[in-house]
């Protein structure tokens, strides 16, 4: 195939025959573009795109070389500035040049009449350098005398730069020993600080102690006045007063009496608290020692008050008090109780006290009398037998007899009085009052 059939074809397949429509308004008109047509136009735009590219590259080549001017004219005028700059600076280093050799000028004419003035000075100090000579020498001997003095002075200096080093030395022995104390400062300081905390801590420790004593002793006091309440209960059962059976230890003897009266005295001291509370304390205490003497003193007696029982084993034959005598039938006063038991019976102290009296008695038969102190007494009647003497102490339940049937009597009973500064009273009331505290002295034990 040639390349005019091959262009032909490719014309016919790129520019095949093509109408347009045109319409306008109602009326539509037709227009055929043949393929040469078509090639015409297409050869036009071609021409035109070529023509524009062209153009465009042309105006960026101008553009381009005027920008290169421009830049050259930029570089020029640079270039310019910095000659003026360089043209006005060397005119004024000239300027200054010339100042300086001006300076120069006139330095050298001052100098060249400073020389003429030292050349006048050299010859003046010829002269007086001959008049020096002459001063050298006495100079020379003041050197001489100024040697010797320093090394007097050099003498003295040493002496003081070993006083120095002495007294460096006792300084250091100073210092060391200021160390030292500043030391034990510091730890006394913190032994004062710990024996200030523990001073704080036995201050609260005896306030716990002061509350503790206070409590103890409300509760001694307490315990005081309620065992003193029960004594006085038991008395009361007895029919004694307190009076009665309490006395001071030592009582004042009326004068003749052959007995001395018991003394006190001494100097007078105040009492100083060193708590606040130990006034209170001490007061309290004193009065609870006063109850306590008191509790004491009545326990004292009632030990040696008879509330036993003369028999283990008895019962009531005869009352206290009017009665008919068992012998003639009359009415009579019985000064005591009898208390009936079998032959031999074990009789027994009621109280501790000392035998006054021990044998037959008239009436009474074989009699033990006892004596328990402040008038109280105890007469035991009708005895079998008699197992102590007089002048024997003996304690509460101490075997002192054996019941039987001697003297007055109509069988076999003890005769027990109790007699008070020698007036009887009902011995039954004090059986019956030592039954309470002995049942109350068993109770105790047992809750121990």
């Amino acid at each position: 195939m040639s390349a005019l059939e091959r262009a032909r074809r490719l014309l016919e397949k790129w520019f095949p025959d093509r109408q347009i429509l045109i319409r306008s308004n109602d009326s539509v008109s037709q227009l055929r573009l043949g393929k040469y047509a078509q090639l015409t136009l297409a050869s036009i735009g071609v021409i035109a795109i070529t023509w524009s590219v062209g153009v465009s590259g042309y105006s960026w080549y101008l553009d381009q070389r005027l920008a290169a001017r421009e830049e050259q004219l930029f570089r020029s005028e640079l270039s310019y500035n910095q000659l003026i700059a360089r043209v006005t600076e060397s005119q004024r280093r000239f300027g200054e040049i010339t100042s300086q050799m001006e300076d120069t000028h006139r330095n050298l004419l001052s100098m060249a009449e400073k020389n003429l003035m030292l050349q006048a000075r050299v010859q003046d100090y010829t002269s007086k350098l001959a008049v020096s000579e002459k001063e050298k020498v006495r100079i020379s001997a003041l050197r001489t005398s100024m040697d010797n003095q320093m090394n007097a002075l050099q003498t003295q200096i040493d002496g003081i730069t070993n006083r120095n080093l002495a007294l460096r030395d006792e300084l250091e022995t100073v210092e060391t020993v200021m160390s030292r104390v500043m030391r034990e400062r510091d730890q006394a300081m913190q032994r004062s600080k710990k024996l200030q905390s523990e001073l704080g801590e036995a201050r609260q420790r005896i306030a716990d102690l002061h509350t503790i004593q206070k409590q103890a002793m409300q509760r001694v006091a307490e315990t005081a006045d309620s065992t003193i309440l029960e004594l006085e209960t038991v008395l009361e059962m007895t029919g004694l007063s307190v009076d009665e059976v309490i006395t001071p230890p030592m009582k004042p003897q009326a004068q003749g009496s052959g007995e001395v009266a018991g003394g006190v005295g001494g100097p007078f001291v105040a009492f100083e608290a060193e708590h606040p509370e130990d006034e209170q304390f001490v007061n309290a205490a004193l009065a609870v020692g006063d109850r306590m003497d008191q509790l004491v003193s009545l326990h004292d007696r009632i030990k040696r008050t008879p509330l036993g029982q003369p028999a283990d084993s008895y019962y009531l034959s005869s009352s206290f008090g009017k009665r008919k005598d068992p012998i003639n039938g009359k009415w009579a006063f019985h000064s005591g109780v009898d208390l009936a038991g079998p032959m031999k019976t074990p009789i027994h102290a009621t109280a501790p006290g000392k035998v006054v009296f021990a044998g037959w008695s008239g009436k009474y038969g074989k009699m033990v009398e006892i004596d328990h102190g402040n008038g109280l007494r105890t007469r035991f009647g009708h005895l079998y037998k008699v197992l102590v003497k007089k002048g024997d102490e003996v304690n509460l339940k101490g075997k002192i007899a054996l019941m039987g049937s001697t003297g007055r009597s109509t069988g076999s009973h003890v005769h027990y009085e109790v007699l008070v500064h020698d007036k009887p009273v009902d011995p039954i009331k004090f059986i019956e009052a030592g039954h309470y505290v002995f049942k109350n002295e068993q109770d105790t034990a047992g809750n121990e």
